[in-house]
Parts: C-alpha cells; sequence; structure tokens
C-alpha cells in the first residue's frame, strides 16, 4: 500500500479531533439540554462540521486513496440532511416569533444571501473557462440547469434552497398562521418536486433528502411537544434511532440490489438521511460540540459549498494540476476556506448596502 494511501486517512482523524475537541457531556447522566441543542451556536458548529462533510465527500470522489478518506464517497447525502433540516427549521421558528411581519419583503431578504455569491462563482466559471479557451453563451450556462446538472459543480442544493424559499413564501402567504396546513403544502411540494425530478431524469440526489426541510418545519411547530415527549423516554428512543439508521445505512447496497428500479432504490436514502438528522439532533441534547475552528467553518459554510467547484477545477485545472491525492486534498482544503473567507467579507459587504437600501423602501411603503 502506497504512503499517501494511508497519510490521506488523516484527513478524517483531523476531522474527528475537531469534533470531539471541547465536546462536553450534559450532566448529570440523565440530565438533557433541551434549549441549546439548536442554537445558533450549536447549529453554526453543525454547519462547519458538515460543511468539511461535503468536501470532503466530493474530494473522495475525484481520488481512490485512502481506506478511511474514500468512504466519505457514502455519506455526503447525510450531510445536506442536516442543512436541509436547518433550513426548514430557522424559517418555521422565525415565522413562529415573528408573525405576519416576517412576510413582508421576505424573498428580498432571503434570495439575495443565496444568490448572489451564487451569481458571483457562475461568473467565475465562466472566466475559468474562457481563460482555458472555453466560451459558454448564456444559452448554454441556461441549458445546464434545465438538464439537471448546472454550470456551477455541486450546486443542485443552492437551487434546491431558492426553489424552496419560494416554495415557503407562497405558503406563508396563503396559509398565514395555519402551521399544520403549512407542513401539509410543503409535503405536497415535496411530492410534486420528486416526481418533476424523477420525469426529467435528474439524479437522485436531487430529491433523496429534500423532504428534510418540510422535517424541520415540523420539528419548529411541534418542538415543545417532540422534546416534552423525548425527555420522557431519551434513553429508550436514542438508541432505537441509532441502531435503525446503522442498520439501513450499512445494508442500503445490499437493498439496492434487490430493488432494481434506481427511482426507488435512489428513495431509500430518505429514511437513513431522517434517521440520521434525529441522531444527531437526539445526541445534541446529551452532548454539546463547539469550539472557535467549527464555529469559524459555520460562519464560512455557504461560501464553502458554493466554491468548492470552483477550487477543484483550478487545482486540477489546464494550468495548474496537482496529480498527488493527498497534496490535492489538503491544499483543495486550504484554498477552500482562504477563499470563502475573502468571498464572504465582500458579500456581506454588498449585502449590508442592499439591506440599508431595501429597508427604506420597506419603511417607505409602510
Amino acid at each position: 500500500m502506497e504512503l499517501n494511501n494511508i497519510i490521506i486517512d488523516i484527513l478524517p482523524l483531523s476531522l474527528l479531533i475537531l469534533i470531539l475537541y471541547k465536546m462536553k457531556p450534559v450532566k448529570p447522566l440523565r440530565a438533557l439540554d433541551s434549549t441549546e441543542y439548536l442554537s445558533v451556536d450549536t447549529t453554526k458548529s453543525y454547519r462547519g462540521l458538515f460543511a468539511l462533510v461535503v468536501i470532503f465527500h466530493h474530494l473522495s470522489r475525484l481520488t481512490e486513496s485512502g481506506v478511511i478518506f474514500h468512504k466519505f464517497t457514502l455519506v455526503g447525502y447525510l450531510a445536506v440532511a442536516y442543512f436541509f433540516f436547518l433550513s426548514g427549521y430557522g424559517l418555521q421558528k422565525s415565522y413562529i416569533s415573528k408573525g405576519e411581519s416576517y412576510t413582508k419583503g421576505f424573498l428580498l431578504k432571503r434570495l439575495p444571501s443565496v444568490i448572489l455569491p451564487y451569481l458571483i462563482i457562475i461568473l467565475a466559471f465562466w472566466l475559468m473557462y474562457f481563460v482555458s479557451g472555453r466560451v459558454f453563451s448564456l444559452k448554454d450556462i441556461g441549458l445546464t440547469f434545465i438538464g439537471g446538472k448546472p454550470f456551477v459543480p455541486y450546486s443542485w442544493y443552492i437551487l434546491c434552497i431558492i426553489i424552496f424559499y419560494i416554495v415557503y413564501w407562497l405558503l406563508m402567504l396563503i396559509c398565514k398562521k395555519r402551521y399544520f396546513p403549512m407542513i401539509l403544502g410543503a409535503a405536497a411540494w415535496y411530492v410534486l418536486y420528486c416526481a418533476v425530478c424523477i420525469k426529467l431524469d435528474y439524479g437522485s440526489w436531487w430529491y433523496n433528502t429534500a423532504l428534510l426541510p418540510v422535517i424541520g418545519m415540523f420539528w419548529a411547530t411541534y418542538e415543545k411537544k417532540l422534546v416534552d415527549f423525548i425527555k420522557k423516554s431519551y434513553f429508550i428512543i436514542t438508541p432505537v434511532i441509532i441502531v435503525s439508521f446503522a442498520a439501513l445505512f450499512v445494508s442500503y447496497n445490499r437493498i439496492i440490489e434487490l430493488v432494481k428500479i434506481p427511482a426507488v432504490s435512489s428513495v431509500l436514502k430518505l429514511p437513513t438521511a431522517v434517521l440520521f438528522v434525529l441522531g444527531v439532533i437526539l445526541l445534541s441534547m446529551k452532548f454539546s460540540i463547539g469550539n472557535k475552528v467549527l464555529g469559524f467553518l459555520g460562519e464560512i459554510s455557504l461560501e464553502m459549498y458554493i466554491s468548492q467547484g470552483l477550487i477543484f477545477n483550478i487545482l486540477r485545472g489546464k494550468f495548474i494540476y496537482i496529480k498527488n491525492e493527498l497534496l490535492f486534498c489538503a491544499a483543495s482544503i486550504v484554498v477552500i476556506i482562504a477563499f470563502s473567507v475573502v468571498f464572504r467579507f465582500a458579500c456581506k459587504f454588498v449585502l449590508k448596502k442592499y439591506r440599508i437600501l431595501l429597508d427604506k423602501k420597506i419603511l417607505k411603503v409602510n
């Protein structure tokens, strides 16, 4: 076995150390944290963690090294599931606390924070291809979205979030403060969304975790009742959830062999993703994770997600090509983080100016 094939497993080991650093159990033994388990600081740490997992997932698909590292090819959808859950949870939590005022200017406030960095990365990709001798027209770029393979690699998640924001806005307008009909409407959207993706022959990653925003909405709406129930039976529920997830996750490939219909076998990832997110939530009630590194990465998690494809293409492109897999992975992670810091600073500056103008406009209207 080559030395690089062994050394590259330092990356997942480093990830484990990052998780365990400053992790603390809630004391006493039977106590649970029912207030901070989905707080801003806690979820920021998890966003940082899962942003790294997504990057590891894509890197492991671009390389062949590592006994442990290569297993990350199997776990990308689990990390994305948690991001989806947080989106639904955060939106519903904010709507419940802020009421009708949350609807005013919702899309104008929400969409630019995702669309602006996305447009910048599209432009960066266009320039990269242009410099290397390939020219894409607006029509060419548009057709990549219709075909289910966006111009920016791995950006399907961003498109799903944009669609979900629009759907959520419509649900707020239609259902008002009737939360259960909102959840039913979001579930109906998911069914329709799946049907369209399957009809258009999109990859299964487009829909096998897209129900999690709906689960997040449900959790935010009935959080108190759910937490009260969990408190009564935590030490029974948690092992059941974890064992069920492990059994489904391990047996997934075997299930695919038995179920020959691609769309059906792909959707089987959904219960695995739901159980994973529930497992993370339950463990968050008993173990608090968080440190400055995870918090820092959580701040730039969106920028890391959007920019990763660009960095991969630059480091293995026409002008630079890092053949050594360990060096390629390490350089990718470092450059993605460094680029994301600058990228976030630039986007925040523009968005801050935009929001000042938007607030003035909304105040004028009111």
